[in-house]
């Protein structure tokens, strides 16, 4: 409703914080799932502060037995890429609500692409510009993207078993 101008800033941020709390009361029950073995790294790209929708879809990976490490929004991508290691990701998923921070995750993509040790890492990319975008996770170099967390899981699943 942000992004339609139908609610201001100070509204949003309302709204975020109480799904924030009802989506926390769930965590006893979402990471509860049987682990399948797989793990996923998770966050907002760099300069990117909306964190809601990618920590929706971590939820949905957890629920799904992935290992999960969810990073948070506003991710620097030296940061990210320790991560990365420190956690051996199967997948990254990045999520971007403002286009303007498109170009960033085709930056952070490619420097991830030219990292030798990273060679079997997935990349899903998603978030307000990729549902408008016809194929804008291939411009950026991403594996895939999802309309939602359901499909995200999906077609990590897919990529990777």
């Amino acid at each position: 409703m942000w992004q339609q101008n139908k609610i201001n800033v100070a509204n949003e941020h309302y709204c975020t914080a109480a799904t924030q709390l009802i989506m926390s009361r769930l965590y006893p029950l979402i990471f509860s799932s049987k682990k399948n073995g797989l793990k996923l790294v998770a966050c907002s790209v760099s300069s990117e502060l909306h964190e809601i929708g990618i920590r929706m879809v971590a939820d949905f990976f957890e629920m799904d037995g992935w290992d999960t490490h969810y990073m948070g929004s506003n991710m620097p991508d030296a940061h990210l890429i320790e991560s990365l290691r420190q956690y051996e990701a199967n997948l990254l998923a990045i999520s971007v609500t403002l286009p303007m921070h498109i170009n960033k995750v085709k930056e952070l993509i490619n420097s991830i692409r030219n990292m030798d040790e990273f060679s079997h890492l997935k990349i899903m990319a998603g978030g307000y510009p990729f549902g408008i975008v016809p194929e804008l996770e291939k411009s950026v170099g991403a594996d895939a993207t999802a309309k939602n967390a359901r499909q995200a899981v999906k077609t990590a699943n897919s990529m990777l078993n």
